[in-house]
C-alpha cells in the first residue's frame, strides 16, 4: 500500500469511529448528559470546617515580635486555625503603609499613624491596644541634660523618623508638659537604632529615643542615663497609658473576615496568659533576638509585661481618645490633621 493510501485509509477509519462515537453521544439518555454537564460546571467543594484560614500579616521588630513568637511556639495560631503569612518590616513606614493600603490583611501599626491614615480617607480601624511605648531617651551619662526641656536646641536621634507614632508621643510629652515643641524647637536625626548609639557614644547627637529591644538592652547595661521613659512619664502624668502599637486592619477585610479578627484577637489573649504564667518564654525569646543577660532578660519581662495593655474596654478607649486629643493640642493641624471617627473598634474583643 503506497502512503498516500495508507493515509486515506486511516483517516476514513477515524472518521467512522469518530461518526459512531457521536452516535452514541446521541444514544445516551438526556439526564444522563445533563448530569456529565452538571459535573463537568459544579463549583469546588467547600474548604472543611476545620481547615486553617490564610491571612496577610504585617510587623516590625520589638514588642509586637515578642506577641507572634509567642504565638507561633506555643501553637496559639493553630488553635484558632490560624495561618498567617508573614510580612517583616524594617521600620514603621513600610508597615504602616502596607496596612493602610491594604497590602497586608492585618497589621500592628503604630496608633497615631493609624489615625492619620483613617483622617487622610482611609478604611483603617484599630481592633486592640497591645503596648504603651517600651521605649527610652538616653543621654550621655555625664551630659548636663537632666529633663525633656534641656532637649531645646539640641540634636535628637529617632529610630522611628519624624512621622513615628513613638516620636508623636514623646512630642506630646514635651508639648503638653515641658512647653517644648519637638519639631521646631530641636534639631531630628533618623537612624537605626545600632547606628543612633554609635553617634550618641561619639557624641554627634545630644540624646536618643530608642527602639523597644535597644531601649531595654541599654537600660540593662547602663551604658547611658535614661532621661525620659515615655511610658512612665505618661503614668504620672495621667494615671493610664494609650497603647501606641495596635492590631490594624481595614473595615473592608472586617467585613469580609471578622471571625480571623476575632479568632486573632482570641490567640493574642492567649497569648497573654501564657507569657504571665511562664517566665521561662522570656529568656527563650531573648535568644532568638541575642538577648541572653539575666539582668537583660529581667528588664525584657519587667519592662514589656507593664507596659501590655490588658483590657480593650470602655476605659481603655476613653484613654486611646482622649491621647488623641492631647496630639491634635500639641501637634496641631500641621503635624496631625483631625481626630477622625470610627477608627477605634471593640466590637471584635472575644
Amino acid at each position: 500500500m503506497t502512503e498516500m493510501n495508507f493515509a486515506v485509509e486511516r483517516g476514513l477509519k477515524l472518521k467512522y469511529r469518530f461518526k459512531n462515537f457521536s452516535h452514541c453521544l446521541r444514544a445516551l439518555s438526556p439526564a444522563l448528559v445533563a448530569a456529565v454537564a452538571l459535573l463537568g460546571c459544579s463549583p469546588a467543594p467547600p474548604p472543611a470546617a476545620d481547615a486553617p484560614r490564610p491571612f496577610k500579616l504585617g510587623y516590625l521588630t520589638g514588642a509586637q515580635d515578642f506577641v507572634i513568637f509567642v504565638m507561633e511556639s506555643e501553637g496559639l495560631l493553630q488553635r484558632h486555625r490560624l495561618q498567617p503569612e508573614k510580612v517583616k518590616f524594617l521600620n514603621p513606614p513600610s508597615v504602616h503603609l502596607m496596612i493602610a493600603e491594604r497590602q497586608v490583611d492585618i497589621g500592628f501599626g503604630g496608633f497615631t499613624t493609624m489615625a492619620n491614615a483613617r483622617a487622610q480617607g482611609k478604611d483603617v480601624i484599630v481592633v486592640r491596644g497591645i503596648f504603651s511605648p517600651v521605649n527610652v531617651v538616653f543621654v550621655p551619662r555625664d551630659s548636663p541634660l537632666r529633663s525633656v526641656a534641656d532637649l531645646k536646641g539640641k540634636k535628637l536621634g529617632s529610630f522611628g523618623g519624624l512621622g513615628s507614632t513613638t516620636l508623636a508621643f514623646l512630642a506630646v510629652i514635651a508639648g503638653k508638659w515641658y512647653g517644648l515643641d519637638l519639631y521646631r524647637d530641636v534639631e531630628q536625626i533618623t537612624a537605626p537604632g545600632p547606628a543612633l548609639d554609635k553617634l550618641l557614644e561619639q557624641g554627634e547627637i545630644d540624646a536618643a529615643l530608642m527602639g523597644t529591644i535597644e531601649s531595654i538592652r541599654l537600660a540593662a547595661q547602663k551604658k547611658y542615663r535614661v532621661l525620659v521613659d515615655l511610658s512612665e512619664e505618661y503614668q504620672k502624668r495621667q494615671g493610664r497609658a494609650p497603647a501606641h502599637v495596635t492590631v490594624s486592619t481595614s473595615e473592608q477585610f472586617a467585613r469580609e473576615h471578622p471571625e480571623i479578627i476575632r479568632d486573632f484577637l482570641r490567640a493574642y489573649e492567649d497569648a497573654l496568659a501564657y507569657s504571665r504564667n511562664h517566665a521561662d518564654v522570656w529568656a527563650r525569646y531573648g535568644k532568638t533576638i541575642g538577648m541572653e543577660s539575666e539582668a537583660e532578660i529581667a528588664l525584657l519581662r519587667e519592662k514589656m509585661t507593664a507596659n501590655l495593655i490588658e483590657h480593650w474596654d470602655a476605659a481603655q478607649l476613653k484613654t486611646q481618645q482622649e491621647y488623641l486629643e492631647f496630639v491634635l493640642s500639641v501637634l496641631g493641624p500641621r503635624e496631625f490633621g483631625a481626630i477622625p471617627e470610627g477608627l477605634l473598634r471593640d466590637d471584635f474583643n472575644p
